[in-house]
């Protein structure tokens, strides 16, 4: 059943005066624009961005020099009044556990999961090694996002245990690493360098989980939200979103499909499909991006030469791998290893596993969190084919640089 017209008019009312009030706080924005952890790191990056950061402030001897101020801010935050901090040590990556900080006897354990899904019994396995290690009281913190449940795989029986609503804390990025962030800031207001540090880490984290910054906008958005009926127009702007999401990677997709068939034939490999867009865009658990376009260019030494473009959980990427002729991807085989090395030398990021090397879109497209300015405009169609024809052209250009090195390394 199609929105009526009067409706639809109502709801453009409501999209064009929301503009308006974005429109009138663009320069701030812009004029804050600048961020240094985007520069060093991608935003999601669980393991060199935030547990790595995270993990030097939570560090009493980390090189902020504030001693245990940021630890304890952390434990009050949470409300773990019990632990005690005289002889704390705090590790990042030990025993495969993401952060945790100990004592002689008590042990917290935080899972640091931005995007990546649990491992069987993992929580389980990390407990019941510090359990077995002597440690008497143990909690586990677990950190996601928007403050999801670690999965039943992971917990294992851990969830059989009486103590366990105890033992057990899921904590968000949006709010509690927020909060934490924010009154982190407050402790360190004459500190120049670590204050502003910590300024722009907090923004990373409004950009990585959708928050405005700016209060005085986000106060102007909910008056204005709130007059009317509004906020029934905005709600049902806001329940279709995840359709809005949907279709706008389909037709991404099948639009780059029509710009690559016209000149090369394109594979079933990891091919996307309706169901694939629905695990991720629609699912909760066990979430499998990994797909998109593959193409193949020649044959080389009994395999496939072909560029694959691949949906990753951030962002999308495309590059170079090889496909036996069952269709099993093997790039890391070792007769391809002088090849790997100068495709390397071309490429954004080096080879690894089954791929030889590859580039990240340019601007970056992130179907992920939907909400980078790239990725948003691509609803529109024009915005789309126009982003698409740019691609095609990186990727023809990726196209050439390969031929050039197999040609210098012939069969």
């Amino acid at each position: 059943m199609s929105i009526p017209e009067l409706e639809l008019i109502q709801l453009q009312i409501i999209l064009d005066n929301a503009g308006l009030i974005d429109l009138k706080y663009q320069e701030t924005r812009r004029s804050n624009n600048f961020n240094v952890f985007n520069l060093i790191a991608r935003r999601y990056d669980e393991v060199n961005l935030h547990s790595k950061f995270i993990y030097e402030l939570l560090n009493p001897k980390g090189t902020h020099g504030c001693g245990k101020i940021f630890l304890r801010q952390f434990l009050t935050l949470l409300q773990i009044n019990d632990f005690n901090d005289d002889y704390v040590i705090v590790q990042k990556e030990h025993r495969k556990i993401d952060l945790l900080i100990t004592n002689y006897k008590q042990a917290i354990i935080i899972e640091n999961k931005l995007l990546a899904d649990d491992q069987p019994k993992q929580l389980e396995n990390y407990y019941n090694s510090l359990s077995n290690s002597g440690f008497k009281i143990i909690k586990i913190i677990y950190l996601s996002l928007d403050n999801k449940d670690a999965t039943e795989q992971s917990v294992g029986v851990l969830k059989f245990l009486p103590e366990w609503e105890s033992i057990y804390h899921p904590i968000s990025y949006e709010y509690h690493i927020g909060r934490w962030i924010e009154n982190c800031i407050k402790e360190v207001y004459d500190k120049p360098v670590l204050r502003e540090t910590l300024i722009q880490y907090k923004s990373l984290i409004n950009e990585i989980t959708d928050q405005m910054e700016n209060r005085e906008e986000m106060l102007e958005m909910i008056d204005f939200i709130s007059k009317g009926d509004n906020v029934f127009k905005a709600k049902k702007i806001a329940d279709n979103w995840i359709h809005v999401r949907w279709h706008t990677e389909w037709y991404f997709w099948q639009d780059l499909e029509k710009a690559i068939s016209s000149e090369y034939p394109i594979l079933e490999l990891q091919k996307y499909s309706r169901d694939k867009l629905d695990g991720v865009i629609h699912g909760s658990r066990n979430r499998m991006p990994w797909y998109g376009l593959m193409f193949e260019l020649c044959e080389y030494k009994e395999a496939r030469v072909c560029i694959f473009i691949e949906r990753g959980k951030e962002d999308v990427y495309y590059g170079l791998t090889m496909v036996k002729k069952s269709s099993e991807r093997y790039s890391d085989d070792r007769q391809f290893i002088s090849i790997a090395k100068k495709i390397a030398e071309i490429s954004d990021w080096p080879g690894t596993g089954q791929w030889m090397g590859g580039n990240y879109c340019d601007p970056p497209i992130d179907f992920e969190s939907f909400s980078n300015s790239i990725t948003i405009s691509l609803v529109n169609v024009e915005n789309r084919r126009e982003y698409i024809a740019n691609l095609w052209i990186k990727i023809k250009e990726f196209i050439q640089e390969v031929n050039v090195v197999l040609e210098q390394d012939p069969i």
